[in-house]
C-alpha cells in the first residue's frame, strides 16, 4: 500500500465528485452503487480515507476493503 496515492474525503459531494457521481440529493446520507463507479488504469492504485460512516454490503467475492485505521 506504500505506493498507493491516498485521498483523503472530507465530505459526501466530494466523493459524488471523485467518481463522476451525480450529486447527492442530501450533503449527510447518499446511496451509491458501485458498479456505476468507473476504474481506470490511472485510478486504479488509488486509496481513499473517508471523514464520514460507510456502510457497504460485499457481494463480489474478488473485490478487498481495507476498513479501519
Amino acid at each position: 500500500m506504500s505506493n498507493n496515492k491516498i485521498i483523503k474525503v472530507k465530505t459526501i459531494s466530494q466523493f459524488h465528485q471523485l467518481f463522476d457521481l451525480p450529486k447527492p440529493e442530501h450533503p449527510l446520507i447518499s446511496l451509491v452503487d458501485y458498479s456505476l463507479i468507473k476504474i481506470t488504469p490511472e485510478n486504479e492504485n488509488i486509496s481513499w480515507s473517508m471523514n464520514f460512516y460507510s456502510v457497504s454490503i460485499k457481494r463480489a467475492l474478488n473485490t478487498k476493503f481495507k476498513y479501519g485505521q
